[in-house]
């Protein structure tokens, strides 16, 4: 699997523009991942999971001060679902929702999964989605954080609070 790293800066001007789009964003990155050679165009893939997203009012497009729009924490699961089945991808096993700890998310990377992290009034990202793809030797965990078009290393313990999605390719 070819790790990808576009940001949220990439695909916020398109169309009219998009707000609170980190959700789109590692959508997306997942995507591009799996299917590798065989994705769609970077821009066509993102526009195709947002309007995914906004159909199923997964995601709102709304830029309001607060926490209105973006992409709801308690859909997920089935927004990952969703674009998944929408590319072939039904061998994909999504993991429930667990709770972001340092532990757990060493045990997941370990067995070869991508997560799916959704983090909770983080110091750097606020409320945030975001992937993880795995571990590096030196323990830090390797981030598609929708900000930077590069790996971002941080310390699992960095991750702070929120929860997580396990995806596993079978």
């Amino acid at each position: 699997m070819a790790e990808q790293y576009h940001s949220t800066a990439e695909f916020g001007r398109l169309d009219r523009g998009y707000a609170k789009h980190c959700g789109p964003t590692a959508v997306t990155n997942l995507l591009l991942s799996l299917l590798g050679r065989d994705a769609p165009a970077p821009e066509r893939l993102f526009r195709d999971v947002a309007r995914l997203g906004r159909r199923r009012l997964i995601y709102a497009n709304w830029d309001w001060k607060g926490p209105l729009g973006g992409t709801s924490d308690l859909r997920s699961r089935e927004y990952l679902r969703a674009a998944l089945d929408r590319y072939g991808l039904k061998e994909v096993r999504v993991g429930r929702v667990r709770l972001l700890t340092p532990t757990a998310v060493r045990d997941a990377l370990r067995r070869g999964s991508v997560l799916y992290l959704q983090l909770l009034r983080h110091p750097k990202y606020g409320s945030h989605h975001l992937l993880c793809y795995g571990l590096e030797p030196d323990g830090r965990v390797r981030l598609a954080d929708g900000w930077a078009a590069s790996p971002v290393l941080l310390e699992p313990k960095a991750l702070g609070r929120g929860l997580f999605l396990e995806v596993h390719p079978l």
